[in-house]
């Protein structure tokens, strides 16, 4: 079967060279690009950009280069959609312009930052999209919402009741926030000696769901417990952050709703010797079999930032070859953040977010830690001339 990707008619490659602005075009080549939809490689592929989107896709042979266009040529290196990185805490563990510009240079070209103390990372996201600062493309949910004396309660910023919850999504929202983060149950040392704690009220994170949904926002749950996951499947978010232990019930509702699932596994690496780190891998490579949809997100800022890839071998390690945790972060992250219209594949129309990498990611998923290239909406910002560092 061949790609949707590269089945593109040479006719029309030809005259979308031909109708290409010298000054705007772009081809990118190299030894082999990843079809993630297919889970396939295809061999010698020639990637034409125009103004920061994709013109064209095809083998380098069949895309005719446009007079005056850059040309580059990577060689015996992978061709990637960029990265996706669903949850992130760029405020967490340095200074966050730092982290966010390691972040992009570790081939994430996208990020959803789950949680911070205050609005700062909407301005970082302004920023980061008006050119004046180097990082990902940023989806910003603004401060946790948690209960106070809950896991997230930092610095005071918890809350008490069904209104202060209210309030603070409707100040969120008017703020600019992208995403609603809240937090229904502890971390997974709690969520596996007392499967049914929740920290939040029915009521309180139903009103959490129906003012985010209203203004037309997407609400992902920190859930780790049974009843937690449950509660929150229930209520009608739309992601859940963090592996977790979602019976049989809730794994079927999340199937049938499309909630999607974040696991962060590397975040939990410090407690994989334990018995409830054991549990959690053994219940999510359970999960993984159930077929609940995945999503890729690494929790940094609990692990350092521009290690994300290394997330990857955690996913393997559950049960998800290498062509599933691959969709994970790209076109299925792009689905859960809206943005499969632009991102997630390269592919003709789509944002010219374009990594390579040392090595076939689809034999070893460890070549997706050995960055060498990254395009992020047509601008170069890495190039390693002398390989990964």
């Amino acid at each position: 079967m061949r790609s949707s990707a590269v089945c593109v008619a040479a006719a029309a490659l030809a005259l979308a060279a031909q109708a290409t602005p010298q000054s705007d075009a772009i081809v990118v080549r190299a030894a082999r690009l990843v079809d993630v939809r297919l889970g396939t490689i295809v061999p010698n592929p020639a990637v034409l950009v125009v103004a920061g989107r994709i013109s064209a896709v095809g083998s380098s042979d069949r895309i005719r280069v446009p007079p005056g266009a850059r040309i580059i040529d990577l060689g015996d290196v992978t061709l990637l959609p960029g990265l996706i990185d669903g949850h992130v805490h760029l405020s967490l563990a340095g200074a966050a312009d730092s982290n966010a510009a390691a972040t992009l240079n570790a081939g994430f070209t996208t990020v959803q930052d789950l949680g911070a103390l205050d609005f700062a990372m909407l301005a970082l996201r302004d920023s980061v999209q008006a050119g004046r600062l180097r990082g990902p493309r940023i989806f910003a949910a603004g401060p946790w919402l948690g209960v106070t004396g809950g896991i997230c309660d930092f610095n005071g910023i918890g809350l008490q009741d069904v209104d202060a919850f209210t309030r603070r999504v409707r100040e969120a929202v008017a703020r600019g926030v992208d995403v609603i983060k809240v937090c229904v149950t502890g971390w997974v040392n709690d969520a596996y000696a007392n499967p049914q704690h929740v920290e939040i009220s029915d009521s309180a994170l139903a009103a959490v769901v129906r003012e985010a949904h209203g203004a037309k926002r997407k609400v992902v749950a920190h859930a780790i417990g049974a009843a937690g996951v449950r509660l929150a499947v229930q209520s009608g978010v739309d992601a859940i952050a963090h592996a977790g232990f979602a019976d049989s019930e809730t794994v079927a509702l999340m199937r049938r709703r499309g909630v999607w699932i974040m696991p962060t596994l590397q975040s939990f690496s410090p407690e994989s010797a334990t018995a409830h780190g054991q549990a959690l891998l053994s219940h999510m490579r359970w999960m993984i079999g159930q077929q609940v949809p995945v999503a890729f997100g690494t929790d940094a800022g609990v692990i350092r930032h521009g290690r994300n890839a290394r997330e990857f071998l955690r996913l393997q390690q559950v049960g998800m070859n290498p062509a599933e945790a691959l969709r994970a972060a790209t076109i299925d992250a792009a689905r859960m953040l809206g943005l499969d219209d632009r991102i997630g594949a390269v592919e003709t129309g789509k944002d010219a977010d374009v990594i390579a990498v040392a090595g076939n990611p689809l034999d070893d998923l460890t070549a997706l830690q050995r960055v060498v290239f990254v395009m992020q909406q047509g601008r170069v910002v890495r190039r390693d001339s002398a390989g990964p560092p």
